[in-house]
């Protein structure tokens, strides 16, 4: 009923009527994607998905460049990583999956979640600090 209220643009940022009245549950951490829904509307909502999709997109450009296996398999692991949570918070808050408590990476409130995505991030940004990039080689390993 959150998102559905939202339309195309949103109520505007406060201005819920599902949040403020206390339908939404866990607003603040599990349903945040309703607020937004609710709040910001289908553009914002939207903004957000193509967000998260520019990410797992830089992150499958590193596993490309990446020298060594284990670059790869920490790049695919953290594309698995925040693509999973991204995917089940949405579909518990539209309905399509159970709900399961998984928190929207790096949106919704919460210590453990943000700090474990922080990381697997920064694992990531190293992979593309050792990648080596040669000036007239194709591949020189």
């Amino acid at each position: 009923m959150g998102i559905g209220s939202g339309q195309l643009t949103g109520n505007g940022l406060g201005q819920g009527v599902q949040m403020q009245s206390g339908r939404v549950p866990e607003a603040h951490t599990d349903f945040i994607f309703a607020v937004i829904g609710e709040e910001f509307g289908f553009v914002g909502t939207s903004l957000l998905i193509f967000i998260y999709f520019l990410l797992i997109y830089r992150i499958i450009q590193i596993a490309f460049q990446a020298n060594h296996l284990f670059g790869v398999y920490i790049c695919i692991g953290t594309i698995g990583l925040i693509g999973i949570q991204v995917f089940q918070n949405i579909g518990m808050t539209i309905g399509l999956t159970p709900i399961t408590g998984l928190a929207l990476p790096f949106v919704s409130y919460g210590g453990s979640a943000l700090i474990t995505n922080f990381m697997a991030l920064g694992l990531v940004l190293s992979v593309q600090l050792r990648s080596k990039k040669y000036l007239f080689s194709e591949n020189i390993l």
